[in-house]
């Protein structure tokens, strides 16, 4: 797998790699950011979705967006899909709604030169 990470991304540096299982519930979301952590050394971040029938109208999307603050592009967790990108892209999760019927799981993670 980190192999497969230094290929796709370009990071040849890649050693290890980190998990966390995240859950959020209604009325819960992650405000813009970026991963950037120099003394982890983040190159690459991942996101597994793991929440069955996501709609996209419960929110919880995974959001993109220039410095200004312009949102440029928005993904919808789908079930069972993986997404990667960049540490230095600023990112968040949006609201999720208080009418989602379940709550939107992930296991996400970093790709790391440490």
């Amino acid at each position: 797998v980190l192999q497969w990470a230094r290929e796709l991304s370009g990071f040849d540096d890649i050693c290890t790699a980190s998990v966390q299982a995240t859950r959020y519930t209604p009325g819960q979301f992650l405000t813009r950011h970026q991963d950037v952590v120099e003394r982890e050394q983040r190159r690459l971040a991942y996101v597994v979705n793991l929440a069955p029938q996501w709609h996209p109208d419960w929110g919880g999307l995974l959001q993109f967006y220039e410095e200004d603050g312009t949102t440029t592009e928005s993904w919808a967790p789908e079930f069972n899909t993986l997404s990667l990108f960049d540490v230095k892209h600023i990112h968040s999760v949006s609201y999720v709604t208080p009418f989602a019927q379940q709550p939107r799981y992930a296991l996400t993670g970093w790709f790391k030169a440490t």
